[in-house]
């Protein structure tokens, strides 16, 4: 039973996001028509994934082997939060420089892969992404239901997360794991400590501010393709109804030309046929 509810979740997970709704009742019933009234009722009870988190499912199907990298990404940086004493500061910029790395190939690969509804995500929607991304870099639970494809943006049902064992022993022991390793202070040591801190949040501030302003500026430039590409395409209709016009012009004209050599043609034999008749009338006395 539990395979079956399993097998059902990661199914309905799947589907195009327009479809969940509908899909989410035709599984229940048929799970309840089955006798499996419980695992009816847990699925029935499944929230319908935002356009975000689908996006994230959709490419953990798609593209697993780059949630697989953003996780062992996000793994390395809990570890290295978690014990940056131990590992020292070198280390832990080092995960987090890796981690951003992998994170931005991921919302890439989001941005190419992911059209709920057959549209491309706006900026906003990649911004989602991305801070479902952090929060799932904070949890290792909602790491690995990301990689399995079950991503809400909802507290999910127990039958979507993974067995215990799934999760990293690191994060699952540390009570710090639930707090986004990015803003995981290492231990106090002074003024020192706590303006690098800063300085680290202003830098990422302004980096995210200028990737969403840099987002907004390729969204507009995609509009702008596109209504360049209609433009052209007018255009040239525009022009091969020219180019007919022009052959028709120049048939007519063609035409034209013929005519005015025949009707000047036909009025020399006529001034010849007068100059005859004239000659005729000359002669008579």
């Amino acid at each position: 039973m539990a395979q079956d509810l399993q097998a059902a979740v990661a199914h309905l997970y799947g589907v195009p996001l327009d479809a969940f709704v509908a899909e989410r009742t035709r599984v229940a019933r048929a799970l309840k028509a089955a006798g499996q009234r419980d695992a009816a009722a847990e699925v029935a009870g499944l929230a319908k994934p935002s356009a975000a988190a689908w996006a994230l499912n959709h490419v953990a199907r798609e593209a697993p082997e780059a949630v697989a990298e953003w996780a062992d990404a996000a793994a390395a940086l809990r570890d290295a939060s978690t014990r940056s004493a131990q590992v020292g500061g070198d280390t832990v910029r080092a995960a987090r420089a890796g981690h951003r790395a992998s994170t931005g190939r991921l919302v890439g690969a989001v941005h190419e892969l992911a059209q709920p509804g057959g549209r491309p995500l706006s900026p906003a929607m990649l911004d989602r992404v991305s801070r479902l991304l952090h929060a799932a870099t904070a949890d290792a639970g909602l790491a690995e239901r990301l990689q399995a494809g079950c991503v809400t943006e909802e507290p999910a049902p127990a039958a979507v997360s993974p067995p215990a064992a799934a999760v990293p022993p690191s994060a699952a022991a540390s009570p710090s794991a639930a707090v986004p390793p990015a803003e995981v202070a290492p231990p106090a040591d002074g003024p020192a400590r706590d303006r690098e801190a800063e300085a680290r949040a202003e830098r990422r501030a302004e980096l995210e501010l200028r990737e969403r302003h840099a987002a907004q500026a390729a969204e507009r430039l995609r509009d702008q393709l596109a209504r360049r590409h209609v433009a052209a395409q007018a255009a040239e209709e525009r022009l091969e109804q020219a180019r007919r016009t022009l052959l028709r012009s120049e048939s007519e004209a063609a035409a034209a030309h013929d005519a005015v050599k025949d009707a000047e043609h036909a009025a020399a034999e006529a001034v010849t046929e007068v100059d005859d008749l004239r000659a005729q009338l000359r002669q008579i006395p």
